[in-house]
């Protein structure tokens, strides 16, 4: 396992930077660790990711996303789709070390929001161009994207309730007492249709926007490929949706989720802050996928549908840090329940976004 120290003797080894930028004291090696051992490196030769995986499902899933680079950075990758991601490297699978470029002069979708109070229309439609490029790219990975066990959130089997926390175990529990909520899940499992390339986990800290933004008009680029796969496009569209829509509801003061109609004017991001940005996204990404019509239509009113189903799984995945579930959490599985409801109306209402054929 490598270690802080390791990082530059190995990185020469591999000619990735030269004796004489190390000699000059020109490399900086940052530990980021997270899930994965993870080093940031500076250095006038090159700015990198190393990311090495540790345990077996760790080594699992980091030579998943090492295949899915190495795909989109082939041969065959055209029309500058490889622009819209980190450069790839290397991989080395006898050490599980992935090495990717180091973006700079970028920040996430949401320390763009904190920096500004706002998303603006002109980073949504670059995440947009963005998304449309790794949905056309010519790479069809043979297993489906680990994001389809969502489709089950509120059927977890025995292995999965073993690890639940105790706010976990409480939201299931409210979403299971919903008879409504779990028939729209259940259609929903039926709606997925299995049969593009998504990304899987898009969400605002993977989404990195240039800074300044119209500076050479860099591309948004996304990051983080480790539950890539075979999937239904429309879950991606849908999840930059409810990441969206969570800026919003995050930001308004809950005593308790029962009160968000009362609270929503006290929002320190307002809806009408949010809908723009996701109509221009939406806009975009359409006239990049070529969507149009009725198709249009029926793939917007999925994607919205998958929208709550991504607010869910926010819920679920903020609930190990806290002791019950808490009222966001509960506002979270609230305001998916309404979008399933009533799709259409929330898709006008809530995203500020129309149908072609209304």
């Amino acid at each position: 396992m490598l270690t802080q120290h390791d990082v530059v003797p190995y990185l020469l080894s591999r000619e990735l930077i030269t004796p004489q930028c190390v000699v000059a004291g020109n490399v900086a090696v940052l530990d980021n660790s997270r899930r994965n051992r993870n080093y940031r490196i500076i250095s006038p030769d090159g700015c990198y990711l190393l990311k090495q995986a540790v345990g077996p499902d760790r080594i699992e899933t980091l030579s998943r996303e090492a295949a899915i680079y190495q795909q989109l950075f082939s041969s065959t990758a055209k029309n500058g789709i490889a622009s819209h991601f980190p450069g790839f490297r290397a991989y080395d699978s006898e050490q599980h070390i992935l090495i990717l470029e180091l973006i700079q002069d970028a920040e996430t979708l949401r320390e763009q929001l904190q920096r500004l109070g706002r998303v603006s229309d002109g980073s949504a439609q670059r995440a947009a161009e963005a998304l449309a490029a790794l949905h056309q790219a010519n790479a069809m990975p043979q297993e489906k994207s680990a994001r389809a066990m969502v489709l089950s959130l509120h059927q977890p089997g025995l292995a999965v309730y073993r690890n639940l926390s105790r706010a976990a175990l409480q939201l299931i529990e409210i979403i299971q007492k919903q008879r409504s909520l779990t028939g729209h899940l259940d259609e929903l499992r039926e709606e997925w249709q299995p049969f593009g390339f998504i990304h899987g986990d898009i969400r605002a800290e993977n989404l990195l926007i240039p800074v300044p933004l119209g500076r050479g008009k860099r591309p948004v680029k996304i990051v983080d490929f480790e539950f890539t796969g075979a999937g239904d496009t429309a879950w991606d569209v849908g999840s930059l949706f409810a990441e969206y829509l969570s800026f919003w509801l995050s930001s308004i003061p809950l005593m308790t989720a029962s009160q968000l109609d009362r609270f929503i004017h006290l929002a320190d991001c307002p809806l009408e802050n949010v809908q723009p940005p996701v109509r221009s996204f939406w806009v975009r990404y359409a006239q990049f996928m070529g969507l149009q019509d009725s198709n249009s239509d029926l793939f917007l009113l999925r994607a919205v549908k998958f929208s709550a189903l991504r607010l869910l799984l926010t819920a679920f995945e903020i609930a190990p840090e806290a002791s019950s579930a808490n009222t966001y959490m509960l506002a979270l599985v609230q305001v998916a329940m309404n979008i399933l409801a009533q799709p259409e109306k929330a898709a006008i209402e809530l995203f500020g976004l129309s149908f072609r054929h209304a």
